[in-house]
């Protein structure tokens, strides 16, 4: 299966290591996290290298929905009753910044993309997922309040 974000960009050609470079700092892996490390790490004033087998993004990150989102299936019910309230809202916080934090760059940087706030859907066919999702949804409200 072919990858909408791969397939859809020019692709940037990075340098094949041919003599020694000195960094601070050298990341392996040119993906999404990788380069979130490498950009915050320049932004602190630090040398960082970014090496990559592949090209930029074209493994896990390319072959993602690229959405972003604070939903991530039905886990906030589960991580209530797993662990308890205080580390699901820990967990809802971290990706409530991450999508904050990923709009402060687009708007700092002047990232000439799409980037909008949509409403979030989770919905079955099935009948018998009907109260897991309503139980989410409760468990959503509880920790946004």
């Amino acid at each position: 299966m072919n990858s909408y974000w791969i397939d859809s960009v020019d692709k940037i050609e990075g340098k094949t290591i041919d003599k020694d470079y000195e960094a601070d700092v050298c990341i392996i892996g040119a993906g999404i996290t990788g380069l979130s490390t490498g950009y915050y790490l320049a932004k602190e004033g630090l040398k960082v290298i970014i090496i990559d087998k592949k090209g930029i993004g074209e493994k896990a990150s390319g072959h993602t929905t690229a959405k972003i989102t604070l939903q991530h299936n039905l886990i906030y019910d589960y991580l209530i009753n797993s662990f308890d309230e205080e580390f699901a809202r820990k967990y809802f916080e971290a990706n409530d910044n991450a999508i904050k934090n990923i709009k402060e760059i687009i708007e700092s940087e002047k990232i000439d993309c799409d980037f909008e706030y949509q409403p979030n859907f989770v919905y079955t066919e099935n009948q018998d997922k009907v109260l897991k999702i309503q139980k989410e949804v409760d468990a959503i409200n509880k920790l946004s309040r």
